[in-house]
């Protein structure tokens, strides 16, 4: 990355603040000359025990299991019983810095232009997920898909595919099953079996359902052909979304199957938003975007559908990435509590309709404690903390409590905070990773996590006139602007390339060295997926509403620090400098 920048290029840059409060390193225990018997101090031992001159331990009856638990849940508890040790020691080396990494290379910050046509493409993504649902108010769908639903009239029941029964509602209130299997997935095709119970039959209606892409003339095409229909006591009405594409007469389907054929622009991808909502992740994100964007219809209609759920619009763990939320408390990503919520949507319960119905957060899984030991030793949290405390206009070298640290009196600061990250962005070389407990991802960048840095290090570097961080304020928008799927809507994957022109204008939730993108592997996230509700949607998904959300912000709170365009748009965080 390039030089810093002259103090005076920037109206309002005050200067430098001055020292960052020195590095902390954690210390843990591990006796160079093999394990004593003593314990540890703190309890706390690294390495393998050596071994104690003692007989062997009486053996006892074995003892019946007190409860039963799922294999997720051993490996949650597994996970939990190693993560402040394992946590503190991946800190501590990155603290340390464990390899010196190379010096970045000078980079270039975005034209204005660019910045712009990112920006406008950015919003047509996201305005296309935007899901009204009439008196109810509005969401905001998590992803584009192929969202077929199903109506038997007879029954007098809507199915919805990847809906489910979560085993929590009463048998005659429940959803109706379903399942989608993957029959082809190529460049510009992709084609699934859908089944849809009905109440007389489990495999009640089979479909096959295919989207052309390409269908000619700037069109794609959804075709839905009828593979089997075993309840002869209703029709059964096909609807893409919001769109009835026809239906299937009762009884079984003999001779030539039935095939429903529609074709739409390219430019209308409503139809295609996913049925799934969230309220943390999306919903919250798509009432700041209205309210800054001054769009007060849809900003009244998500704050309505809050508000009737139980949520208050705006009180979210990322507000301070447009600005907002000063009244929230700097650690309130951390919090789950009664009054105090940033965890709203694992406690309250926001309702279903025929259009959407509600993703329920993995983070939610055994009351959010797990996800919360886990995400003290990522890279998400600590930058939203910091990020918030800058918000409320505490001073960068501010000191409050390091949430990864063993010890409760250990601090940090934004300013900190901005170092570490600093050190994992110059190590990996093409973003900020995912971390757990264990390790850092070594192979992808995550984009929430990188964008977060990047405002982090606008408001710091351009804000707060920490000339030295502008570099990487210029490196994350020029990363915003590579990883963002262009208007030829061609995506490029780690192990495909795929034309999907609805993802036009999204960004990458995750990428490569080569700007790619590629799918998180590995246990933790084998472990995580075993908590995921059925699914929707099997195809390509490399971006989504989370995602553009935060890369708006981001370039939108560049835009206006390096070229004082469009500042309505964000807020004015700016730290407090100290003299």
């Amino acid at each position: 990355m390039g030089a810093p920048d002259p103090p005076d290029d920037n109206p309002g840059n005050l200067g430098r603040v001055a020292g960052d409060g020195g590095r902390f390193m954690s210390r843990l225990w591990s006796p160079a000359g093999g394990v004593p018997d003593r314990p540890p101090p703190f309890g706390v031992w690294v390495g393998v025990r050596a071994p104690v001159g003692r007989g062997p331990a009486p053996t006892e009856e074995p003892r019946p299991p007190l409860w039963r638990r799922s294999v997720a849940l051993l490996l949650v508890a597994g996970t939990l019983a190693t993560a402040m040790v394992a946590g503190s020691i991946v800190a501590m080396v990155d603290r340390l810095g464990a390899s010196a990494p190379p010096q970045p290379v000078p980079v270039t910050a975005p034209s204005l232009a660019s910045l712009n046509a990112a920006i406008s493409a950015g919003e047509k993504y996201l305005g296309g997920l935007y899901k009204p649902l009439g008196p109810a108010g509005a969401v905001q769908s998590e992803h584009y898909g192929l969202p077929i639903r199903v109506r038997f009239p007879g029954h007098g029941r809507w199915v919805l595919l990847g809906q489910g029964d979560d085993g929590t509602c009463p048998a005659e209130g429940c959803p109706l099953p379903t399942r989608i299997r993957t029959i082809e997935s190529g460049y510009e095709t992709e084609a699934y079996e859908l089944t849809y119970a009905t109440p007389a039959s489990a495999d009640g209606l089979r479909l096959r359902a295919r989207v052309d892409w390409d269908a000619g003339g700037g069109r794609y095409q959804v075709s839905v052909t009828a593979l089997s229909f075993d309840d002869p006591a209703t029709t059964a009405e096909v609807w893409l979304d919001d769109v009835h594409l026809g239906t299937f007469g009762p009884g079984p389907v003999d001779g030539e199957p039935p095939v429903l054929r529609r074709r739409f622009p390219i430019s209308e991808v409503g139809h295609l938003r996913s049925f799934r909502y969230t309220v943390r992740h999306a919903t919250q994100l798509a009432w700041l975007h209205a309210v800054s964007r001054d769009d007060d219809d849809r900003s009244t209609a998500l704050a309505r559908f809050m508000l009737r759920a139980g949520f208050v619009p705006g009180r979210d763990l990322r507000a301070a990435i447009f600005g907002r939320g000063r009244d929230a408390p700097r650690d309130f990503s951390y919090r789950h509590e009664p009054f105090l919520d940033a965890y709203g949507d694992c406690r309250l319960d926001p309702p279903a309709t025929d259009l959407a119905y509600p993703y329920r957060s993995k983070a939610c899984f055994g009351n959010v404690q797990p996800y919360l030991v886990a995400a003290r030793h990522d890279t998400l949290l600590p930058a939203i903390e910091a990020l918030q405390a800058l918000n409320r206009g505490e001073a960068p070298d501010g000191r409050y409590r390091d949430q990864s640290a063993l010890l409760p009196m250990i601090t940090t600061s934004a300013s900190k905070t901005a170092d570490d990250l600093e050190r994992r962005f110059d190590r990996l070389g093409f973003g900020i990773p995912r971390c757990t407990p264990l390790a850092c991802d070594k192979e992808r960048a995550s984009a929430l996590r990188t964008f977060t840095f990047g405002m982090l290090e606008t408001v710091l570097g351009y804000n707060g006139g920490e000339v030295g961080r502008r570099r990487y304020a210029d490196a994350v928008a020029n990363l915003a602007l590579r990883v963002q799927i262009g208007q030829d809507g061609v995506v490029r994957a780690a192990d495909r390339v795929a034309y999907r022109p609805a993802l036009r204008g999204g960004f990458l939730s995750y990428w490569d060295a080569d700007r790619r993108y590629l799918k998180p592997t590995g246990l933790v996230q084998a472990m995580a997926d075993r908590l995921n509700m059925p699914p929707e949607y099997l195809g390509l998904r490399p971006t989504d509403s989370e995602t553009g959300f935060d890369a708006y912000a981001f370039l939108a709170l560049y835009r206006c620090a390096k070229y004082q365009v469009g500042c309505k748009l964000v807020g004015s965080a700016s730290p407090t400098l100290t003299p």
